[in-house]
């Protein structure tokens, strides 16, 4: 008997999700565990990091041992190489907010968040059909820090372009 999953671009959003709202470093390190292989193949803004690295920079944007940060995504898209939703792909751009950032003319900390670009690929890590064992076992991304104040702007700007662009239903 085979269970049904969720959609891969669910199975995205909730394990994605679960990483920035996690209330402490600790559950955040249970997520990132719960979403990527241990053998990922991954990059960041071009660069090739390890899995390691990749818990670093995850648990890096914390402040504080304790408290949880913002997190949406603006656009997801999954696409499934079959029907079971086991194995595929997804990419999309999330907001992550909550962040204190460095001003780059004061070097104070200010309040910031992240923009985050990113394409995988997901793969089930068990043959037993029975159990949901998806992993992201590739991860190309591309993400940077603004300050806050411009997240507003940005988000009107896309909003205008989506109007003027964007296929009407």
């Amino acid at each position: 008997m085979t269970s049904r999953l969720c959609s891969l671009s669910e199975w995205a959003d909730k394990r994605t999700a679960a990483i920035y709202i996690a209330k402490s470093k600790t559950e955040a390190k249970l997520a990132i565990e719960d979403l990527f292989a241990p053998h990922v193949k991954a990059s960041i803004n071009g660069r090739n990091i390890t899995r390691e690295e990749i818990d670093q920079l995850l648990l890096g944007m914390r402040p504080t041992e304790e408290g949880a940060l913002g997190f949406y995504w603006t656009d997801v898209v999954g696409a499934p190489r079959d029907p079971s939703q086991r194995d595929g792909a997804v990419s999309g751009v999330y907001i992550i907010s909550g962040l204190q950032i460095p001003h780059l003319e004061t070097g104070l900390l200010v309040p910031g968040y992240r923009r985050k670009g990113v394409a995988v690929i997901i793969e089930s890590q068990s043959q037993d059909p029975t159990i949901d064992s998806r992993k992201i076992v590739e991860f190309v991304s591309v993400a940077n820090n603004y300050y806050l104040d411009q997240l507003a702007a940005q988000e009107k700007e896309r909003g205008r372009y989506v109007s003027k662009y964007g296929y009407k239903l």
